[in-house]
């Protein structure tokens, strides 16, 4: 397919990647591995004052992000894209911020391929809270058209 083709499929597929999204981290939070997820993240307060904070993702987070996209990555599986790096994204190259209600957010970015070609930017926005292992909000995509 031809790169303006792929990028408007994935346009158009918007709102089901955000589904996905959505789904896939509505389950893990209500299964047990949420729980023990949560456990670990509270036996790591110390990591955000660490020198790995920043370098390395806490291995709690980290692993809820990952279990959130599964369906997403089977949805854009379908459409023959692959990423740059492992999902979420380049940890050491992501950016975090807190929000004027208090909570974290972390934004990475994919670069998403077909075949060989770049194709547009996916942007992450991961909304949390340090001290507890609080995830109100699901994974928000944004598609970024330019490279």
């Amino acid at each position: 397919m031809h790169h303006k083709n792929i990028l408007q499929q994935i346009q158009n597929s918007h709102e089901i990647l955000q589904k996905n999204l959505n789904q896939g981290w509505q389950e893990f939070k209500e299964t047990a591995t949420f729980n023990t997820t949560k456990q670990l993240s509270q036996t790591m307060n110390w990591w955000y004052d660490s020198q790995f904070y920043n370098i390395i993702p806490n291995p709690a987070h980290w692993y809820a992000s990952q279990l959130a996209a599964k369906y997403f990555l089977i949805e854009i599986g379908k459409l023959g894209i692959y990423f740059d790096t492992v999902f979420p994204g380049d940890f050491s190259q992501s950016k975090e911020f807190v929000r004027e209600d208090g909570l974290d957010v972390r934004i990475f970015e994919l670069t998403a391929f077909h075949q060989t070609q770049p194709i547009c930017i996916f942007q992450l926005e991961f909304i949390h809270n340090h001290e507890k292992f609080y995830f109100t909000y699901p994974p928000q995509l944004r598609i970024i058209e330019k490279l």
